[in-house]
């Protein structure tokens, strides 16, 4: 079957068809009066039984033996470069970016975006707390994010205390401590990081601005559209922001993999992204869902039908 596939795809120069039969016949020629001269030496000498005349099928047999050694040589030697680029490549095997690790790693995020959603479940506990928006002065000026504000359900209680949440995240006080890089916030299959702060520790996972807006006071039992068919957070991987930047929210609305400013996976053998719902669950969005349904699942009071996705 295998033949059957390539064989069609292989083109055969006839330079080249006609440069190896010339090599071969030079080859058949030199083998018949090597193994001719070789015979008469032997002869000559009597010490073994020798054939009389040295036939042509040896002389084809040692061309094949030959034609052979050098394709099985040079077989070794391309799955010796193919195992090293799939043991090293970061698209190959044992790569972060596609391979069977890919669902490894699709599956880690999706775990990854589960804690950030029970920790933003945890911090909007209790009939008073609305859920994590950013943190704002009296004047209206963002200070600090979400993901600053459940540092504590993230297990960074002792980065969270040296936060200085009256003064704004990248203030000669607070920068230092959001430098840090924190795996939870980020996916693995990622060797680097597209963003504008290089300085500062990325994010590579932002809220619905559909429900987390800027002094949004919506609270988990007042979503009439349903916390299971509602959007909390998913996958960014463009114009990355610092963790701590009051502007991380991004519309779903925008597409899947669609804008700069979107949601997106990284993720190459299946086009899509890991995406959380207010109700807990996870579940991988294919980048050619259709725009109605992701409008949808958007919105938290819109009253559209989701229907199949």
């Amino acid at each position: 079957m295998f033949l059957k596939q390539v064989i069609p795809q292989v083109i055969v120069p006839a330079s080249s068809l006609v440069t190896a039969l010339v090599i071969v016949a030079i080859m058949a020629l030199l083998i018949q009066l090597l193994g001719r001269f070789v015979l008469r030496r032997l002869q000559q000498q009597h010490t073994i039984p020798i054939p009389n005349k040295w036939k042509i099928r040896w002389t084809f047999a040692l061309i094949v033996f030959v034609v052979i050694s050098f394709t099985g040589g040079f077989a070794v030697v391309g799955m010796a470069h193919q195992s090293l680029w799939l043991f090293t490549a970061p698209e190959g095997v044992i790569g972060k970016s596609s391979g069977p690790r890919e669902a490894t790693f699709r599956i880690s995020s999706r775990n990854r975006l589960r804690n950030i959603g029970l920790a933003v479940v945890n911090y909007s506990a209790g009939s008073e707390v609305p859920v994590p928006t950013g943190i704002f002065n009296s004047t209206g000026q963002p200070l600090h994010s979400w993901q600053t504000q459940i540092l504590p359900f993230m297990d960074q209680v002792e980065l969270y205390k040296k936060i200085d949440l009256a003064e704004p995240w990248n203030s000669e006080k607070n920068a230092p401590h959001f430098k840090t890089h924190i795996p939870a916030y980020t996916i693995d299959s990622r060797d680097s990081f597209e963003t504008n702060l290089p300085d500062y520790g990325v994010s590579e996972y932002s809220l619905n601005s559909r429900v987390f807006y800027p002094a949004s006071r919506l609270k988990y039992d007042q979503i009439p559209d349903g916390i299971a068919s509602t959007i909390m957070a998913g996958e960014i991987v463009s114009h990355l922001p610092a963790w701590g930047d009051p502007a991380n929210l991004r519309d779903p609305a925008l597409g899947i993999n669609r804008h700069p400013q979107g949601f997106g996976g990284p993720w190459k053998r299946k086009r899509g992204a890991n995406m959380i719902f207010m109700d807990g669950s996870g579940r991988f969005i294919n980048e050619n869902i259709d725009p109605g349904v992701l409008e949808a699942l958007s919105t938290p009071d819109g009253g559209e039908p989701v229907g199949e996705y």
